[in-house]
């Protein structure tokens, strides 16, 4: 469930409200409020309802040829609950979430901030120990908090939204993430020394299935808000970061055989690839149509 508040110049109401009740929303809240710098006057129109109401008022709001004049505002919260005289049934229907959510919620979690590197290291050294030692606890500890999933499905919505600076975005977190992977494999390695006690690596063919049921899991899961989704980001986790730390823990210890080596970076290539591709081809099946609804809206004149 969504509250959506759209702040519209008093002109531009009627317009705003029509599209929220086309969009199956009965009851809309219009309310004055003045807006320092610039300093005008303008009307809150907000609505609460379900999240399927949520998207498709959001939708039709952004690609409106009317609104796109103006100067507007528009932001969308998630909410517990909604007491009102409509059916549970129909008011709780988790989907799906709008677009403007998901991409905005990947930007967020896409910045390299300190906490982000110190996160990502600590997870690294975490999960190296991990593999080192085969102990398959440190191993869950460490992809509770490494950040992988969120930066691979940035990558896939900015191409599939073409939105350059998200897929930069997205590729620079991730190869943060990759690098200080393979630094906390080799410093764990270079404190414990060897051997390597881990040996659950999967084949290529293995990695591909594995990674294209968590792509697609992820991809479902961030269009809705049922919720529940880190646990597909430890999977993710897992299966994308072990072997960065694996391969930064081997260039200490000992490089393996070609026939070692040479399939488990490609099980990381598949990995990426395929969480990527089926992530987005999850999404974007129940969005057709929608890929540019936002994109083009954010870049008109006077957004924000």
């Amino acid at each position: 469930m969504h509250e959506i508040r759209a702040t519209v110049p008093p002109d531009y109401v009627s317009e705003t409200v029509r599209l929220a009740h086309a969009a199956g929303i009965r009851r809309v809240t219009v309310a004055g409020v003045f807006v320092h710098g610039p300093e005008v006057e303008r009307r809150i129109v907000s609505v609460e309802t379900s999240t399927p109401r949520a998207r498709a008022f959001v939708d039709t709001f952004l690609s409106s040829s009317t609104l796109s004049q103006t100067d507007y505002t528009l932001t969308s919260r998630e909410v517990r609950a909604i007491v009102d005289d409509e059916p549970l049934a129909s008011l709780t229907l988790p989907m799906s979430e709008p677009v403007v959510n998901v991409t905005q919620d990947l930007w967020q979690l896409g910045h390299v901030t300190v906490s982000y590197i110190v996160r990502a290291a600590a997870g690294a050294v975490v999960l190296a120990t991990g593999v080192i030692e085969n102990n398959p606890i440190a191993i869950v500890v460490a992809a509770l908090f490494l950040p992988f999933l969120a930066q691979v499905l940035a990558v896939s919505f900015g191409v599939w939204q073409r939105d350059r600076e998200l897929l930069v975005q997205g590729l620079r977190a991730l190869l943060v993430s990759t690098a200080l992977a393979l630094a906390g494999g080799a410093a764990v390695a270079f404190l414990e020394g060897g051997p390597i006690l881990f040996e659950g690596f999967k084949s290529p063919l293995s990695s591909f299935a594995i990674s294209a049921v968590i792509g697609i899991a992820a991809g479902l899961s961030n269009a809705d808000d049922t919720g529940r989704r880190y646990l597909i980001g430890v999977a993710a986790a897992v299966q994308l970061a072990i072997f960065p730390v694996w391969l930064g823990a081997v260039l200490v210890i000992g490089m393996p055989s070609h026939e070692i080596l040479y399939p488990r970076l490609l099980s990381f290539a598949i990995n990426l690839a395929s969480i990527t591709v089926c992530a987005i081809a999850a999404f974007a099946s129940l969005h057709v149509g929608r890929r540019g609804t936002w994109t083009s809206a954010r870049r008109g004149p006077g957004r924000h």
